[in-house]
């Protein structure tokens, strides 16, 4: 093993030697995990058996999980979250679990609860069809089921905002959609309770989501309901480009640099309206000038009458 190499976290050390072996006689693969009784603040009826549970068909798969089709013992048709990091990273993956169980929102996934009684831990959802980002490459929904989408995305995060919760990782690969297209936020691994504060503080450790972060998360290591504001813009510019990358040709440091100089990308070509308008209001580079989600709601509730 080199000893010259330094990594921010645990996680990226994992990562590292999954990725090449590095002196190392072998990669990582999957750890071996130690089989004990966990104490989880979990309440009894959200604690599932991993017996009752069945894999059917894995949907995505991470660096660091992998989310499966599958069935649950007298809940039926269900979606399986789980891990495969370190121990450490089991316990916070399981923090997701202990937001989604403390909300209660159409828009937003519904807990059926956690298998904790083992490492690897499992989060048990309900079941999807699939994600906003597969939606938009494999059809050609018209401007007004595109609105009709963020219609619900905006009502979701409205709730979001008055459970005082950022999700800091909005994106068209962690809008789900349920029958009907129905849509359902999800993956609240990045999300923060404010606790009654304006901001959420980022430190070192903490990871941001990237192409999606707002400018204040670079250039003030901190995020708000506005900062999902601006995720929300980028939201809708994948919605516009049928689920591309955003950003396109340019690295995650590169857009850090730009962003945090005042960039933001060109609106598309062909934008429909109220998108336009809305994606320029929702990189406004200062957050106060953004609109909040409210407002958001009302102008694509309007326009879809």
């Amino acid at each position: 093993m080199t000893t010259h190499v330094q990594f921010d976290s645990l996680n990226d050390l994992v990562h590292h030697y999954m990725m090449e072996a590095d002196g190392l006689p072998c990669s990582l693969t999957v750890p071996i995990f130690k089989q004990v009784n966990i104490p989880i603040a979990m309440s009894i009826e959200l604690k599932i058996s991993k017996s009752s549970i069945k894999f059917f068909q894995c949907i995505n798969a991470g660096q660091f999980g992998e989310t499966w089709k599958g069935d649950c013992k007298d809940k039926g048709p269900v979606i399986i979250k789980t891990n495969i990091a370190t121990n450490i990273v089991q316990e916070t993956f399981l923090e997701e679990a202990n937001i989604l169980k403390k909300l209660n929102h159409k828009n937003i996934i519904s807990l059926y609860g956690a298998c904790t009684e083992s490492y690897p831990f499992y989060i048990v959802t309900e079941p999807i069809n699939g994600s906003l980002k597969d939606y938009l490459t494999t059809n050609n929904p018209t401007p007004a089921e595109l609105v009709a989408i963020t219609i619900q995305v905006t009502d979701g995060m409205m709730y979001l905002g008055e459970q005082d919760y950022i999700h800091c990782d909005l994106r068209a690969e962690n809008i789900l959609l349920g029958d009907h297209n129905t849509v359902k936020i999800a993956n609240f691994h990045l999300a923060r309770h404010l606790n009654g504060n304006k901001y959420w503080i980022a430190k070192k450790k903490d990871k941001l989501a990237k192409k999606w972060t707002a400018p204040e998360g670079y250039t003030l290591n901190r995020l708000s309901i506005k900062s999902d504001v601006w995720s929300f813009g980028i939201l809708l510019w994948e919605l516009v480009s049928k689920g591309k990358e955003p950003y396109p040709g340019m690295t995650d440091e590169e857009v850090k640099e730009a962003v945090s100089k005042g960039y933001h990308m060109p609106i598309p070509r062909d934008c429909p309206e109220p998108f336009k308008l809305l994606m320029m209001n929702c990189w406004k580079q200062n957050e106060y000038e953004r609109p909040n989600f409210i407002h958001i709601f009302n102008i694509l509730y309007l326009r879809n009458k």
